[in-house]
Order: structure tokens, then C-alpha cells, then sequence
């Protein structure tokens, strides 16, 4: 493939959902932005902006219904969706950004741009369902990401493969009964939000597509790679995705206040270096990771910055 091997997608319009003592603020963003400009490696990586997410595009992974509570509570002022999730008047706008980040980063890698494109976006989408915002997360750009390789790429079969530490309940929601994309998620078992049992593996037609890998609190880098390389890359390997979608969390770090595995930097750039190599095996090399999780600032800059390095071939 033609390009670079990594191309960063940011907005300044993402640090304006904010709400100041949430774990999910506008300092996440800015401590991974102050991580890959003190790098001289990752301060060289061409980046580019967003666009807003086409609303159709938007209607493919969420209803109608859904889509107008979360504009109506932005226009109204803001305020809480749920016990987690809160809404400012310019959240709306920032989640449809945020979405077309997630487009732009799928157009960067499917026209040949650069191998990878990794999207430093807020706020985060996992948790959205079809009909619902929850989880701290509005719009789900992961599952915009899929839809967009497909309607506007025409690829075929892609995976999602979600590394936050919570599991990804929305994406599972979107594609629960859809063959064509793989949802694989390895997350901490108990934890909010109470889903991804091993059992939840798709129905329908959509059955043996969703992927699902609990693991106990307080296990280790090695034990979370183990359960990594036999479960969710051997069902990778089985789809053949032309594009691999990461849901990049990095929330299962030892230094995370909202859980309790024990991954470190080495685990995400041993991860990272298995999606590169899943990815360009049956992928052409292109793969699309959008952040998600990760709420200890320095745990989360240094191993954004860790993935960085390994898929700039650094």
C-alpha cells in the first residue's frame, strides 16, 4: 500500500464536550496531544482534520430516535443523560464530528493515505447503542467506522476488535445479528456494563460473529495476551476482515482508576503489533483505531504513545 504508515485524525471541536471533574474530559485529549508533541517521532506524523459524520451514514448504526434525544439535549443546554453520561450544548455537534473522524480515518486508509489511521476522538462510542447514549459515549464511531468501509468502500467483511477494559455493549447491540462484521471484545469480568458473557456470541444470521473474552480482575499483561492471541486473533484470522477497526481503550492499564487489570505500555505495543500483523495478512495492512477508554492521563499518553510507535514502524 502506497502512503504513510500511520496518519493521525484530530479537531480542536473534540475538547469542547467537556465537563470538568469527569473521568471522561477534555485532559485526556490533551495529555495524549502533549505526548505526541514531545515525541519527535509522533510529532511527525501527518495528520488531518475531521468532518462532520454524513447523517445518513449516521442512520445506519442508530435511530432516528436516538439521534434527535441527544440534539435536543445539547439545544436545551446539556445536562445528564444517564447517571454517567453528561451532554453540553455543543456535544452534539462535537459527537457528529467525532463520527466523521471516524469516516475520515476509513477514507484515509481505504484510498491508500497511509496503512493505519488512528483517531484521537472524543467523546468515545462503544457503549452507544442502536437506540441509546450511555457509558459516557453518545454516537458509536466504531460502528460508523464498519458501515462506512462498506457503503462507501465497498469492503465486505470487517472486524472490530474492542481493547477497552469495559465491554463494547453498543457495538455488540449494532451488529448482534450481522454476519459481515466481527465484534471481538476482551474485557474485565464483573464490570460495568454488565455485559459480554462468553455466551453472547450473535444470533441469527449474525450467529458465532460477536466474540466475547471476560477476564478475572488482576490479570496480568501475559494472561491478557495469552487469552488475546487464542481467542480473538484466531477469530480474525477466521473472518479474513479487509479492514480490522480497533475500539482503542486503553482503560485496562494497572494505573486505571476505573478497573482493576494489569496491563502495562509493553502489553499495548505487543497488542498492537498482532492487529499490524492480523491486519496486513488478510487487511492489505489497513486497520483504523478510534480511542475509547484509558482515565489515568499518564497511563493513557504513554501507551496511546506506545501504539503509536509500533504502528509507525518505530
Amino acid at each position: 500500500m502506497s502512503g504513510t504508515p500511520v496518519s493521525l485524525i484530530v479537531d480542536d471541536s473534540f475538547l469542547l464536550h467537556d465537563f470538568p471533574g469527569h473521568p471522561e474530559s477534555a485532559q485526556r485529549l490533551r495529555a495524549i496531544t502533549d505526548r505526541v508533541l514531545a515525541d519527535p517521532v509522533l510529532r511527525s506524523l501527518p495528520s488531518a482534520p475531521a468532518a462532520d459524520v454524513d447523517l445518513d451514514l449516521l442512520h445506519a448504526v442508530h435511530t432516528d430516535g436516538h439521534l434527535r434525544s441527544v440534539e435536543r439535549a445539547a439545544q436545551s443546554g446539556g445536562g445528564w443523560i444517564d447517571a454517567d453520561t453528561y451532554c453540553t450544548p455543543r456535544s452534539y455537534d462535537v459527537a457528529i464530528r467525532a463520527a466523521g473522524a471516524a469516516v475520515a480515518a476509513v477514507d484515509t486508509v481505504c484510498g491508500g493515505g497511509s496503512r493505519t489511521a488512528f483517531g484521537l476522538v472524543r467523546p468515545p462510542g462503544h457503549h452507544a447503542t442502536r437506540a441509546q447514549a450511555m457509558g459516557f459515549c453518545l454516537f458509536n464511531n466504531a460502528a460508523v467506522a464498519a458501515r462506512a468501509a462498506q457503503r462507501l468502500h465497498g469492503l465486505e467483511r470487517v472486524a472490530i476488535v474492542d481493547i477497552d477494559v469495559h465491554h463494547g455493549n453498543g457495538t455488540q447491540d449494532v451488529f448482534y445479528d450481522d454476519p459481515s462484521v466481527l465484534y471481538c471484545s476482551l474485557h474485565q469480568w464483573p464490570l460495568y456494563p454488565g455485559t459480554g458473557r462468553a455466551a453472547e456470541t450473535g444470533e441469527g444470521r449474525g450467529a458465532g460473529a460477536t466474540v466475547n473474552v471476560p477476564v478475572s480482575p488482576y490479570t496480568d499483561g501475559d494472561q491478557w495476551l495469552a487469552a488475546f492471541d487464542e481467542v480473538v486473533v484466531a477469530a480474525v484470522h477466521t473472518h479474513r476482515p479487509e479492514l480490522v477497526v480497533v475500539s482503542a481503550g486503553y482503560d485496562a492499564h494497572q494505573a486505571d482508576p476505573l478497573a482493576q487489570l494489569c496491563l502495562t505500555e509493553d502489553t499495548y505495543r505487543a497488542v498492537a503489533t498482532r492487529l499490524e500483523a492480523v491486519a496486513g495478512e488478510h487487511a492489505a495492512g489497513r486497520s483504523v483505531w478510534l480511542l475509547e477508554g484509558g482515565y489515568d492521563l499518564g497511563a493513557l499518553a504513554g501507551s496511546v504513545g506506545a501504539s503509536l510507535h509500533v504502528l509507525a514502524g518505530r
